[in-house]
């Protein structure tokens, strides 16, 4: 910057990992994930495993972090599981009948924090996932972190990245 510039300096601070989000089955439709997706980061659809199977073998080594939730979480845990390293998988309320194997995915995660959606009202976001495979619990057996947040299916993105934001503003202060 100049020293006639009347534009301030960027003061953000910029993460150094590279960003993933991988969207469920409605994102297409809602939007939940895909709203929270800035540039620079990267989206998956959940049934795009073999681009997230590329984007991960073609930016092995670096830091990565994975944000996924329902149906984009299980496709995001497979995946991961069957070999390729990340740094952070964060998985919201995983949904699919199918459950990688919870061994190897802790393995190639540095970190795996899995949200679950604790509020059980009969709503249309909630019968979505039980229909869907609701993992429930099981990443509990596996995860290095297993929370619950007071959310339901749909609102728990939303939820999961606004205690983030708490979480980095308490850690400031």
């Amino acid at each position: 910057m100049d020293a006639g510039s009347t534009e301030s300096p960027d003061t953000s601070i910029r993460e150094l990992r590279r960003i993933v989000w991988v969207g469920g089955a409605l994102d297409k439709y809602t939007g939940l994930v895909r709203q929270h997706v800035l540039p620079g980061q990267h989206y998956f659809q959940w049934f795009e495993q073999r681009a997230l199977r590329l984007f991960l073998q073609q930016h092995a080594g670096r830091p990565i972090l994975v944000i996924a939730h329902s149906y984009g979480a299980s496709t995001a845990a497979r995946v991961i599981a069957s070999g390729y390293r990340v740094d952070e998988l964060v998985t919201i309320d995983p949904v699919s009948w199918r459950r990688p194997n919870g061994v190897m995915l802790r393995k190639h995660c540095r970190h795996w924090r899995n949200y679950l959606a604790g509020d059980t009202q009969t709503n249309f976001a909630n019968l979505v996932a039980r229909c869907g495979g609701w993992w429930q619990h099981w990443p509990q057996l596996h995860a290095h972190q297993h929370l619950v947040l007071d959310a339901d299916h749909a609102l728990i993105v939303s939820a999961v990245l606004q205690s983030w934001r708490q979480g980095a503003v308490q850690r400031v202060a």
